[in-house]
């Protein structure tokens, strides 16, 4: 719930003061592009690395222990 409340709080002081009058590119005349962007853009970054870390860099858990029996 706080979470939620504090997204909308943060959407909200982007629409409010987002510079919408001259934008640079035209991406940049959707309200919060930028702020969706970037929160999108970390979730892929989370994920893509423990999905490389679980598919490549992890050992099982009896890694070690296959050459002691």
């Amino acid at each position: 719930m706080v979470a939620a409340s504090i997204l909308v709080m943060t959407i909200g002081l982007e629409i409010v003061f987002s510079h919408l009058a001259h934008p640079e590119f035209p991406w940049h005349r959707f309200p919060s592009f930028d702020f969706v962007y970037g929160v999108v853009g970390c979730a892929v970054i989370v994920l893509a690395s423990k999905w490389l870390g679980h598919a490549f860099l992890q050992r099982d858990e009896s890694y070690y222990e296959k050459d002691e029996s």
